[in-house]
């Protein structure tokens, strides 16, 4: 197919579409839908298979045009900007003081998660990796990267990847996404069992929350609680309000992004130190989404949050399928032995931190709790939310609430904030060990700090 403007864009759309569509039947066949694997994961694979570097060495006829791929291997570092936009774009800000009584637990938690994941990959990364296989120092950073950041954080943090010459950790940091992502499921499924085994869960509805999943569902059970269908708000008017102000919050996240770095050109640039061209622009983003929605909530006006959440699902389905479907596997066979122990670190110190550290960092529903970061640390926000449903599908514990608004403290640090964006930039500035010892000390900090505070301290001896 010949690609030109102005069709291809619509092409690779509606391509897109059509995948998803295959992915969705996939995903609910019945072998497959027992794993509750998400659309979006599901489409992305296929998307992998069809394409040339995969399916163009075994039968090329099959093959999707290299016209489509090539496009679509832009689009999750667009992509990731409108999902962090979305963050807290209908979230008005509240006291820091109430949100760290509601989500201080949460917070300890997922702080300990994330900066282990930097030491412990750290710690491979100096032992095995650099000196028996000669890995970059930089690929200490690719699990929290992976894990904790996911496929949008990878993607927004191309310019990064490429300015430290290190284009293979991009791809095996895509490769680590797409593997957490679907471990989480797997293990956090098998969890879920084992608790409701050990009598850790209250009992009832298990298979049928989580075949109804936390998307669309949520949205549409929220809406039914305050009188209102789906059809009625979800009007065309509203729709487009609400994408001119997502579409705000991503152009007031560029200038500041913009603006900080012509400051930047006209004081320290100078004398050769830059630090916004490491910085992600989705970074941005979130912030321009927090400003634009409180000033639209000075106004008067009232910002949805299901809108929101609908845009965000829609443009993180997206992004999860091209960052998968464009992944290039050239990545296993030069740096397979590194993917693999890198992964392997990143599952037991997720495990690890869920099944010993959970139920000594929550004094109260410690399974709740945990499970819900575990799968965010691992996949992403919404398997996390998935898991909550399964585990407490009314909501008795208050975890998903403790949750939400730990994100508000934790997303703009770690899981692809400001440490993750320029964990690569320090590793290369001051060193490996450097960086993974103070990575070590911030995560025991955290650790007994949330034990000592919000656990019990005594039950680690």
């Amino acid at each position: 197919m010949d690609f030109k403007l102005p069709y291809a864009l619509a092409y690779s759309v509606i391509m897109l579409v059509a995948v998803f569509v295959v992915g969705y039947l996939v995903a609910r066949a019945p072998f497959v839908r027992r794993f509750y694997l998400p659309t979006a994961l599901v489409s992305g694979i296929i998307l992998l298979i069809l394409s040339p570097q995969s399916m163009g060495r075994l039968s090329p006829d099959l093959q999707l045009s290299s016209g489509f791929y090539d496009l679509w291997r832009t689009a999750p570092g667009i992509l990731i900007n409108v999902v962090f936009a979305c963050l807290f774009l209908a979230s008005p800000l509240m006291p820091l003081k109430k949100i760290w009584k509601v989500a201080g637990p949460q917070v300890a938690f997922s702080q300990m998660m994330g900066w282990g994941q930097f030491f412990w990959a750290g710690l491979l990364a100096l032992v095995v990796l650099v000196p028996f296989f000669g890995a970059s120092p930089l690929s200490g950073a690719l699990v929290e990267v992976s894990f904790e950041g996911g496929h949008g954080t990878v993607a927004g943090l191309a310019n990064v990847f490429r300015g430290l010459n290190y284009m293979e950790g991009r791809e095996i940091a895509n490769g680590l996404s797409t593997m957490s992502l679907v471990s989480s499921l797997l293990i956090g499924i098998l969890l879920v069992n084992w608790g409701k085994h050990k009598a850790l869960l209250r009992p009832g509805g298990l298979v049928k929350i989580a075949r109804n999943k936390v998307y669309y569902r949520k949205i549409v059970n929220d809406l039914h609680k305050k009188g209102i269908t789906l059809r009625e708000h979800l009007t065309f008017k509203r729709v487009v309000a609400h994408i001119l102000l997502v579409a705000a919050s991503v152009g007031l996240g560029a200038l500041i992004h913009s603006a900080l770095a012509q400051i930047e050109g006209l004081t320290w640039g100078r004398i050769g130190v830059r630090v916004v061209p490491f910085l992600p622009l989705f970074t941005f983003c979130m912030i321009g989404g927090m400003l634009v929605g409180e000033f639209v909530r000075s106004l008067g006006m009232k910002v949805s949050r299901t809108i929101v959440q609908l845009i965000s699902s829609i443009t993180l389905s997206g992004l999860i399928m091209t960052a998968i479907g464009t992944m290039d596997l050239s990545f296993l066979s030069s740096d397979g032995a590194v993917f693999g122990l890198l992964y392997t670190v990143g599952v037991v110190w997720t495990l690890f931190s869920f099944l010993f550290m959970g139920r000594r960092m929550f004094k109260e529903y410690w399974f709740q709790n945990a499970i819900i970061s575990f799968g965010q640390s691992m996949g992403m926000t919404a398997t996390g939310l998935l898991f909550a449903q399964m585990v407490d599908p009314k909501n008795r514990t208050n975890a998903v609430e403790s949750f939400g608004y730990k994100q508000l403290l934790f997303e703009p640090i770690m899981g692809g904030g400001i440490v993750t964006a320029l964990s690569m930039p320090i590793i290369a500035l001051v060193g490996l060990l450097p960086f993974t010892i103070i990575s070590g000390v911030i995560m025991v900090f955290w650790a007994i700090f949330g034990m000592y505070k919000f656990g019990n301290l005594k039950s680690i001896i």
